[in-house]
């Protein structure tokens, strides 16, 4: 029977919209050490510390690090930031603790590993980095459709929105922006593709996965970007409308300066 370890600290960041894999490794091998690049995880291992801790780097800027002090994950933290691609103002993160013991399970916030190897803690870890990744992007609806609000209300109350031309374009540019990019990170929603080649792995993660309710919580992020999908309609068909309304008015206008200007004519015509 393996005896259950001391709990040490773990813990999850998602700093960026994706990191530069290949920089990142080349810099890690300069340092003399030698990190593993798991192609079909997208994601890079690196032992760190003199306490055998582990840190992975998944491409779409997570960071999860196991048995590191809080100084550790700071300066690591600080180092990521040279290999990032679109960092985020507000680092999300997630933090818990883990030991050893003779099967997995989780406990509120404390993970017991079935064993301290490398892949064991990564199938953990693909569930801690879409959790920590998951949270950037409920934010991110969550406000984009706070500062929206008032647009289909004012709809329903006065029956068009007091926005100008170039207001509402930024609104819908702005939509577009966020859908694409949670829409481009959709497959980090899934199963990843990891577990394919290491399915006796995989009922870690649907551990991990159930306990950060991550199903539940892509579903409510569906039904939000279907939201935003319907309010990018709405505002399209308003300004659609605004364009057509201004172009009618155009022509009515030039009509009536070519009535006025042959009216016009004929008077002087008369004289």
């Amino acid at each position: 029977m393996e005896p259950q370890t001391i709990s040490r600290r773990s813990s999850a960041y998602c700093t960026s919209a994706s990191f530069n894999l290949a920089r990142l490794l080349n810099y890690v091998q300069e340092l003399g050490e030698s990190p593993v690049f798991l192609k079909n995880g997208n994601v890079i291992h690196r032992a760190y510390g003199q306490h055998g801790g582990d840190v992975f780097y998944f491409t779409y800027g997570t960071i999860v690090m196991w048995g590191l002090s809080k100084a550790e994950e700071k300066s690591l933290i600080i180092e990521a930031r040279f290999f990032e691609d679109g960092p985020i103002e507000q680092i999300e993160s997630e933090e818990s603790s883990f030991s050893i013991g003779e099967s997995a399970k989780i406990l509120k916030d404390d993970i017991t590993l079935p064993s301290a190897n490398m892949l064991t803690k990564l199938a953990f870890s693909h569930g801690l980095a879409q959790s920590v990744k998951l949270s950037v992007f409920e934010k991110l609806v969550e406000r984009r459709i706070e500062n929206s609000r008032y647009a289909p209300e004012s709809l329903a109350k006065h029956g068009r929105i007091p926005l100008s031309r170039k207001k509402l374009a930024k609104m819908m540019g702005e939509i577009v922006i966020d859908r694409n990019s949670i829409n481009f990170h959709t497959d980090i929603l899934d199963t990843p593709e990891f577990f394919w080649e290491h399915s006796d792995l995989e009922p870690l993660y649907r551990l991990i996965a159930q306990d950060l309710d991550i199903g539940s919580r892509v579903s409510v992020l569906n039904r939000r970007l279907d939201i935003l999908k319907e309010l990018f309609e709405m505002l399209s068909n308003e300004l659609e409308n605004r364009h057509s309304s201004t172009l009618e008015w155009i022509v009515i206008i030039l009509i009536s300066i070519e009535v006025i200007v042959t009216f016009a004519r004929d008077i002087f015509d008369i004289i």
